[in-house]
Order: structure tokens, then C-alpha cells, then sequence
């Protein structure tokens, strides 16, 4: 096997996933006209699972920054009555952008829990819901909205300062 036929064996799963970039797809179908071994190898099923044990090891540490980032939503959360969620979001905004490079991401992130935990927390809290009326549930969505925006705010803050610190880096 050459040296190019090694490197095409190493392509072929982000071949076959259609995650090549056009000059390396170029590269790698100029290949598999011209070596018949690797036309072979592009055949078989099995190149697929080369890239699975990759995929799987990301799959599980998304999950675990998530389940993460949702317990530090509850435990450092404004309902807490914790003043250092302003700073502890701002670096959670900014490790969760590093992390997914994705502002909806973030902002997704540090919303939605604080928002499912707002509503749950003050349910059955008398300042909102004295009676299951309208104007109590619209009161604690209200609520729960603006205390999220508040956490989103100072992720968002964080989220900026990771753009920022990337801009700089790649210089």
C-alpha cells in the first residue's frame, strides 16, 4: 500500500459522510479511479465504523457539559439569591461559546434551565400564583422570561469575550 493509498484509507470515512472539502474530494475520487485497492476499501461497510468510536467519545462529552451546564444554571442562579452569578455566568457564556462556537448555543444553554427552574420554583409561590387564572400563569411567565433574559444577558457578555479571545489568538 503507497503512501497515498494510506492517506485515501484515512479520507474515505469523511468521504463516504460527504465532509470533505471540494479539493480533497477531488483529490480522493481522482484516486479511487485510477487504484483499484482503494476502490475495494471504498466498497466495504467497515471504513464507516473507523469514524464511530470519534463521534460517540464527542456524543458523550456534549452530554456531560450539558447535564454540567444545567446544574450550574440551578445552583448559581439569581433564585438563588447568589450575587456571584454575574460573574459565574460570564465565564459560563464564555467556556460554553469555546466549547460549541455557537452563540444560540449559548443562549439556549443559559436560558433554558433557568427558565423551567423559575417556573417550577415560584409554582406554587402565593406572589404568583394565587389562583389558577390567566393573569397568574401570564405573571410567572413573565417572571420566569425576564429572569432568564438576565442570565442570557451575562452569558451572552461572556460569549463575546471568547469571540473577542478568539479574534485576538488566530492573529
Amino acid at each position: 500500500m503507497s503512501q497515498v493509498c494510506a492517506i485515501i484509507k484515512d479520507l474515505l470515512p469523511l468521504y463516504q459522510k460527504q465532509m470533505l472539502q471540494a479539493p480533497t474530494k477531488a483529490f480522493v475520487e481522482q484516486h479511487l479511479a485510477s487504484c483499484q485497492q482503494c476502490q475495494q476499501l471504498a466498497s466495504l461497510k467497515q471504513v464507516n465504523h473507523h469514524y464511530l468510536p470519534m463521534k460517540r467519545t464527542l456524543a458523550f462529552f456534549h452530554i456531560i457539559f450539558i447535564v454540567l451546564s444545567f446544574m450550574f444554571a440551578l445552583n448559581s442562579s439569581l433564585l438563588g439569591n447568589q450575587k456571584g452569578f454575574v460573574i459565574s455566568y460570564a465565564i459560563f457564556g464564555c467556556l460554553s461559546y469555546l466549547f460549541y462556537k455557537n452563540s444560540w448555543i449559548v443562549v439556549i444553554i443559559s436560558s433554558v434551565p433557568v427558565f423551567v427552574w423559575a417556573i417550577i420554583h415560584n409554582l406554587y409561590n402565593g406572589l404568583y400564583t394565587t389562583a389558577s387564572s390567566l393573569t397568574a400563569i401570564s405573571t410567572l411567565l413573565v417572571g420566569a422570561s425576564y429572569i432568564a433574559l438576565l442570565h442570557t444577558i451575562f452569558a451572552l457578555i461572556g460569549a463575546a469575550f471568547a469571540i473577542m479571545m478568539r479574534r485576538v489568538t488566530r492573529r
